[in-house]
């Protein structure tokens, strides 16, 4: 089960000479942290609480060097000596629970992954292929000339020893984003270049196709870069849409439109989302929650499934987690929301992965120091999966 554990702030070292069997060391800006930036009303608190200390030790009387700077009358030595000793303990312990995966083929931009049925890594990868200020126009279209990636896209990898098992997906996509399986096992996609969702088979070719290609729109037939689906059990499905779409639509299994939100823009201060980047459907608790990414929070809605007394529309606001950073994945088991970020806008959070307990909404960040992550997947027993842009790897955390 995932459960997640608290530790001392670490900063894992690289080794460099390791045995040919062990992972690959972290890099030395990684670093674990035990708690997530605090709700305001825990913030204020905490203010409250420093306050009253500072006040406290203004009181106090000490001794005092030759700089008139207080002396700490303790025996500073043997607490510097137990504290190197503890963060000694902790590297060791880093290093075991989070490294980066070697994959035997070296994959493109990772933009999505999951795991299957069978415990194998899903990797939606851009190959050669690169987004960069050229890539759209301004009316968000690709040059017309632009030919699908003939490379492989998708990899099939050995969650435990990075074995790329199968390739598909050749001639097939224009930009990768999201990747998301099924509780039947088929793979939905999200293309942000053709601006389309697929269905995949089993023989990983689209089975169905929602959007025009290459043609973006507002409308039930059209998508503008979308991101990401969330699947549930009775297949219906959600899609952020996206990059220049604020909004999700909720479809039935056969791809008919039954709903479509936006974030409430309202005197509450709450405003539309910007770049609905990511999707974790909760079913049992009638959750959607979104990772809202250049608002930087996850704002989760009633997804609309519960039938009966408790049947909500879907969309209607139920909770929020505010100024986390830039969201860029999340994914949930076992009511636990898992999350990964970027550096928030103004610099003062670092990347994170954190989790999250829907029942308490306790959060916790495991891991500071994660550049320019974009998705994620989550194993039964608690091991999760952050794919990486620039440098193109994985980085496998365990939390159990």
């Amino acid at each position: 089960p995932l459960l997640p554990r608290s530790r001392r702030s670490a900063r894992p070292t690289y080794a460099s000479a390791r045995s040919s069997r062990a992972p690959p060391a972290l890099p030395a800006s990684f670093r674990r942290s035990a708690m997530l930036r605090a709700p305001l009303s825990s913030l204020l608190l905490i203010a409250l609480i420093g306050a009253t200390a500072g006040q406290y030790l203004e009181n106090q009387e000490y001794d005092v060097d030759e700089n008139g700077l207080p002396m700490d009358s303790g025996n500073v030595d043997a607490v510097a000596e137990e504290e190197e000793q503890m963060t000694q303990v902790d590297k060791r312990e880093e290093e075991d629970k989070a490294f980066l995966m070697s994959t035997s083929k070296p994959l493109g931009q990772i933009s999505g992954m999951a795991l299957d049925k069978k415990g194998r890594l899903v990797v939606f990868h851009r190959a050669d292929r690169v987004w960069d200020e050229s890539t759209f126009d301004e009316s968000n279209r690709m040059d017309g000339k632009v030919a699908p990636i003939a490379n492989s896209t998708i990899a099939i990898i050995n969650a435990t020893t990075g074995q790329v098992l199968e390739e598909h997906g050749e001639n097939l996509f224009f930009l990768p984003h999201g990747l998301s399986i099924d509780s039947e096992g088929s793979i939905w996609v999200t293309d942000v270049g053709s601006h389309q969702i697929h269905k995949l088979g089993a023989d990983y070719k689209p089975v169905l196709t929602l959007g025009e290609k290459l043609v973006p729109g507002t409308d039930g037939a059209h998508f503008c870069q979308p991101t990401d689906v969330a699947v549930a059990k009775n297949g219906i499905f959600f899609v952020a849409d996206g990059y220049c779409n604020s909004r999700v639509v909720k479809f039935d299994r056969n791809g008919n439109v039954l709903a479509v939100f936006e974030a409430p823009d309202d005197s509450l201060g709450s405003s539309p989302f910007l770049i609905p980047h990511s999707l974790a459907l909760i079913e049992d608790l009638n959750l959607l929650c979104v990772a809202d990414r250049e608002n930087e929070r996850v704002q989760c809605y009633s997804s609309g499934l519960a039938e009966g007394h408790r049947s909500i529309p879907a969309g209607i606001p139920i909770t929020s987690a505010e100024n986390i950073g830039r969201v860029y994945a999340i994914r949930e088991k076992n009511h636990y929301l898992v999350g990964v970020t970027g550096a928030d806008g103004d610099g003062t959070l670092e990347p994170q992965l954190f989790t999250m307990d829907m029942n308490t909404g306790k959060a916790n960040t495991f891991l500071k120091g994660i550049e320019n992550a974009h998705a994620l997947a989550i194993s039964d027993e608690g091991k999760v999966y952050v794919g990486q842009m620039n440098p193109n790897q994985i980085v496998v955390v365990d939390l159990a």
